[in-house]
């Protein structure tokens, strides 16, 4: 009876080292544009944010990518390593997007997810009308420098949104992530490539 509590006792004691011997975990997602469109052909880098270490991986041909391996207890930051193809104003942004801002605006048809970060111009954390005053400026050449029509990107998953694209202090596989990509402005995801 002493061997076998002595034996029972014995591996309590060391499963939390093999628990902790799987220092790495999985992250994975798919970048996409805002109209859910994948955008294939990239590389995702995955840049740990103390030493500056770099993963990366080719996104393939339905807009995945998966990061194995990943060192757990570290923040890491996501970003494309390609630039994206230049953006077609003229195309991505439209009188139909105005209008969708407009409505928000007015309480008519609030504009949700993806599609109020993209009509929030001047990134206050809100649609107003000085949103749209900078799209129309921007169309019509005039914009400042720092409003002109640009991309952002976003990553959630989780049913959370991380800010700045970081995910800070990793310690469990992320499955699912959505790296987004979409055009200030651009409110119905029309110029997406």
């Amino acid at each position: 009876m002493k061997t076998i509590l002595s034996c029972i006792l014995f591996f309590l004691l060391l499963s939390p080292v093999f628990a902790q011997v799987d220092s790495s975990r999985v992250i994975n997602g798919s970048l996409q544009c805002f109209n859910y469109r994948p955008i294939s052909g990239q590389t995702v880098v995955l840049t740990d944010t103390l030493n500056g270490q770099t993963l990366e991986q080719t996104v393939d041909s339905s807009g995945f990518f998966t990061f194995r391996n990943v060192p757990t207890g570290r923040t890491y930051q996501l970003s494309l390593k390609n630039s994206l193809p230049p953006i077609d104003t003229f195309q991505a942004i439209s009188v139909l997007d105005l209008v969708k801002m407009s409505h928000h605006i007015l309480s008519i048809r609030p504009l949700e997810g993806l599609a109020l970060n993209a009509a929030d111009m001047n990134e206050s954390f809100g649609v107003t009308t000085f949103d749209i005053v900078l799209v129309v400026r921007a169309l019509q050449g005039k914009g400042d420098a720092n409003f002109n029509i640009r991309r952002a990107s976003i990553l959630q998953g989780n049913g959370k949104v991380y800010s700045q694209n970081i995910i800070p202090n990793f310690t469990t596989s992320l499955w699912g992530l959505q790296f987004v990509y979409f055009i200030k402005g651009d409110v119905d995801g029309s110029g997406c490539p």
